[in-house]
C-alpha cells in the first residue's frame, strides 16, 4: 500500500533490467501506476510472465497496478545481425529486403524499395543515423551516411516524409490483441496511428473478441497531427511518442505540438501521456540531467496525465532510481505554487461544461481528501479532469475499472464491493476500508460526491462534508 501519491502518473516499460519479481515490487513501491508490455520486444512468454510479476506484486503489496499493451503497429526494423557495425559520414550503406542478400543490412518491410527515392532520408534510431538515398536496384536501397554511429541489430527506421503503404495493425499486432484480451490487460496502445479508422478498426476487433479494453492513441506520424481532433474523438486517450514524432518532423516542433496535444485532451476528458526521452541519461547513469528534469517538470505542469518512461526502466542500468527520479519530479511540482496556479488555469480554460465547474467549490475546503463513489469510474474520471486540488480516492467495484482509473491524474484508485450510497451505516464502512487502504487516518475530513456527471437523467449528485 502507498503511503500517499503524486497526481502525476507514472508509466514504466518492463524488460530485461525490470524481469524479475523483485524487480517490478521494486518500481511499484517507487512510484509505479501503470506497466508498459512492449510487443516490439520480447516473448509472449516473457510477458506472460512479466504480468504474473505485476499481479502478484499487486496482491501482495495492497496497491492497483494496471497493465499497458503496446503494440509494435508496421515499426520498420533492421534485421537481426551479430555484433555492432560502426558507420562513418560518407561510408555507402547497402539496405535490403530480402534476407538472401548478406552484404547488406537487412530491414522487414519489404515496401522499402517502393517507398524511398533517390535523395530521400533514411533515419536509424530515432534519427541518430542519418542516411540519404543514392540509387535503388532491385531489392536493393544504396545510401550514403549522412550522421554516423553504432548500428545494432533490430534498431527502428524512420521513412519521414514518405506515405508508408502499411495497415495500422499488422498480423502480430492482432494475434497481440487477441493475446491481450484473454490476459485482461488494462489498455492497448495502437502505434503509429494516423486517422481515427486506425483507431476504430481496433475497437471493432475487440468487440468480436467480446471485450472492449481503452485504447490509447500513440501520436508519433504527421499525418496523426493533420486528423488530431478525430483521433481523440475516437479514442479513450492518447501518448504523445515523442521519438519517432521529432523524426518524422522537425524536432523543434515537438514541443508545441506536445503542448497541443496535452491541451485537446483535457478539454475532450481523455486521458493523456507523455512518453520518450524523458530521463535518457538514466539509462546509464544514475542521475537525471538538468534538462531531463525540466522536461519532465515542464510536461506535468503542461497538465499530462501520466509521464513514461522507456529503455530507462526496461533495459537501462537504473530503473528503480529513474521511476524515484521521476516520482521526486512530481512531488516537487505538484508542491509548488506555480503549479496549483497552472492547474487552476488548465482546469478553467479546459472544462467549459458546467458539470465540471462546479468541482471548483471543492478547492478551498480544508480537507484530505475528496472520495468519488463511482460505478463506472465517470465521476472520478470528471473530478480528475476539473484538475481538482485534494486527492480523489475513488471507490469503485469492479477490479477492472479500478485498475483504468490508475492512469488518471489525481486519482487513488480502490477496489470496494460495498454499497455506493451516503447513509451512516454505509459510511462507516467506507470509512474503514479508506483507512486501512490508503493514506487517510481517523479525524481526517473528507468530502464525499457521487453521482456524477451533474443533471443526467437518473442520476443524483450528492456532496456530504465527513469526519473519518
Amino acid at each position: 500500500m502507498q503511503a500517499s501519491f503524486n497526481k502525476t502518473k507514472i508509466v514504466a516499460t518492463l524488460g530485461p533490467s525490470s524481469h524479475s519479481l523483485e524487480k517490478v515490487r521494486a518500481l511499484a513501491l517507487a512510484g509505479v501506476d501503470v506497466f508498459r508490455l512492449n510487443s516490439s520486444h520480447g516473448t509472449v512468454s516473457d510477458h506472460e510472465q512479466a504480468m504474473a510479476f505485476i499481479r502478484q506484486v499487486a496482491l501482495e503489496e495492497d496497491m492497483v497496478l494496471a497493465i499497458l499493451l503496446d503494440l509494435q503497429g508496421p515499426k520498420i526494423r533492421l534485421g537481426n545481425f551479430d555484433g555492432v557495425k560502426l558507420v562513418k559520414v560518407g561510408d555507402e550503406l547497402d539496405l535490403t529486403v530480402s534476407s538472401e542478400e548478406s552484404h547488406a543490412l537487412f530491414v522487414d518491410y519489404k515496401g522499402l524499395i517502393h517507398d524511398v527515392a533517390v535523395g530521400d532520408p533514411i533515419m536509424i534510431n530515432d534519427g541518430r543515423i542519418r542516411l540519404r538515398v543514392q540509387k535503388v536496384l532491385g531489392d536493393i536501397v544504396h545510401t550514403i551516411v549522412e550522421a554516423g554511429g553504432e548500428l545494432t541489430a533490430r534498431k527502428g527506421i524512420n521513412l519521414p516524409g514518405a506515405d508508408v503503404a502499411v495497415e495500422a495493425m499488422t498480423p502480430k499486432d492482432r494475434e497481440y490483441v487477441a493475446w491481450g484480451v484473454k490476459q485482461d490487460v488494462d489498455f492497448i496502445a495502437l502505434s503509429f496511428v494516423r486517422k481515427s479508422e486506425d483507431i476504430l478498426g481496433l475497437k471493432q476487433l475487440l468487440q468480436e473478441l467480446g471485450r472492449l479494453i481503452p485504447v490509447i492513441a500513440k501520436i508519433e506520424k504527421p499525418q496523426a497531427i493533420d486528423h488530431l481532433d478525430e483521433i481523440i474523438d475516437a479514442a479513450d486517450g492518447v501518448m504523445v511518442a515523442r521519438g519517432d514524432l521529432g523524426v518524422e518532423m522537425n524536432p523543434e516542433q515537438v514541443p508545441i505540438i506536445q503542448k497541443s496535444i496535452i491541451q485537446k485532451a483535457n478539454i475532450a476528458q481523455k486521458p493523456v501521456i507523455v512518453a520518450t526521452q524523458m530521463l535518457e541519461s538514466m539509462i546509464h547513469e544514475p542521475v537525471a540531467t538538468r534538462a531531463e528534469v525540466a522536461d519532465v517538470a515542464n510536461a506535468i505542469l503542461d497538465g499530462t496525465d501520466a509521464i513514461m518512461l522507456s529503455a530507462e526502466t526496461a533495459s537501462g542500468d537504473f530503473p528503480v532510481e529513474a521511476v524515484t527520479m521521476m516520482s521526486r519530479i512530481a512531488s516537487e511540482v505538484e508542491a509548488s505554487k506555480l503549479y496549483a496556479s497552472q492547474y487552476l488555469f488548465l482546469s478553467q480554460d479546459h472544462s467549459p461544461d458546467l458539470n465540471i465547474q462546479m468541482t471548483r467549490l471543492l478547492d478551498p475546503l480544508p480537507i484530505k481528501a475528496v472520495i468519488a463513489m463511482t460505478q463506472t469510474g465517470r465521476t472520478a474520471e470528471k473530478l480528475s479532469k476539473a484538475k481538482v486540488r485534494h486527492p480523489i480516492i475513488a471507490l469503485c467495484p469492479q477490479l477492472h475499472m479500478v485498475r483504468r482509473l490508475s492512469l488518471l491524474w489525481g486519482v487513488y484508485p480502490l477496489l470496494y464491493e460495498g454499497p455506493l450510497e451516503i447513509s451512516e451505516a454505509s459510511l462507516r464502512k467506507v470509512f474503514e476500508h479508506v483507512m486501512a487502504h490508503s493514506f487517510l487516518k481517523a479525524g481526517d475530513q473528507v468530502m464525499m460526491v457521487t453521482g456524477l456527471p451533474y443533471f443526467t437523467l437518473g442520476k443524483t449528485t450528492s456532496f456530504r462534508l465527513c469526519s473519518i
